[in-house]
């Protein structure tokens, strides 16, 4: 039991590297790097990240929700003059997102699955990188949603003609979006090579990993 809390500890610690990856090398690789890290912002990132992979694992009653959130609201309030609001909510937003896929009812698991792996990541990715670039661009949100995307495609693959069409549907979107400038065609192609590459290894060579492990892989692919 005791190892299991550890390996969900250290699921959420990379986890919450992951939020980061994407963002901060955007930031170096674009010269946007005159920041200063922000502590309280931090901490709420890190419960977020608590939440979703160690704490959501222990089934918390609304007792713990509520009183989970009161420590939140004492941090935005700690915050008010040196963190946007907005970023702030956005953050919350995400942590009530996560509260309410507690309560889902079981044939709603693909939503859950859906808000865990696909709108908290992203979101919470766009946060940061709002805090830290002061402003949000086209070519930081479509990659990181596409290949946020590419990984839910592929925690669902299991080799039917739907999950195959998926695949040719993700590809043609990584084409239209770099015919219409959204991302370079580097990123296109890398992004369709990984999806396929892992979504054949998990049917053909029984290679499964969660979720979070294709995320940080993808997220390190389009800094590469």
């Amino acid at each position: 039991m005791d190892k299991l809390k550890s390996k969900k500890l250290l699921a959420a610690l990379v986890e919450f590297i992951s939020y980061h990856i994407f963002p901060f090398i955007f930031i170096f690789v674009h010269d946007l790097n005159n920041y200063s890290l922000h502590g309280f912002l931090i901490i709420m990132v890190a419960m977020v990240a608590l939440y979703k992979e160690f704490i959501l694992t222990l089934n918390p009653n609304r007792y713990f929700h509520i009183l989970y959130s009161v420590i939140y609201l004492i941090l935005m309030l700690l915050s008010l003059h040196s963190l946007n609001l907005f970023v702030m909510i956005l953050v919350f937003a995400q942590l009530a997102f996560l509260y309410m896929i507690r309560y889902l009812p079981d044939n709603y698991k693909n939503i859950a699955s859906l808000v865990e792996n696909f709108v908290v990541p992203s979101f919470m990715s766009i946060a940061l990188a709002f805090t830290y670039m002061h402003f949000i661009s086209v070519t930081f949100v479509v990659p990181l949603l596409l290949v946020n995307l590419a990984t839910v495609l592929i925690n669902y693959f299991e080799g039917s003609k739907l999950d195959y069409i998926e695949l040719i549907a993700i590809s043609v979107l990584s084409v239209l979006l770099f015919l219409l400038n959204y991302i370079s065609m580097w990123t296109a192609l890398v992004i369709v090579v990984f999806v396929v590459t892992m979504s054949l290894l998990k049917k053909y060579r029984n290679f499964s990993q969660p979720n979070l492990f294709y995320r940080v892989i993808g997220n390190l692919i389009l800094i590469i």
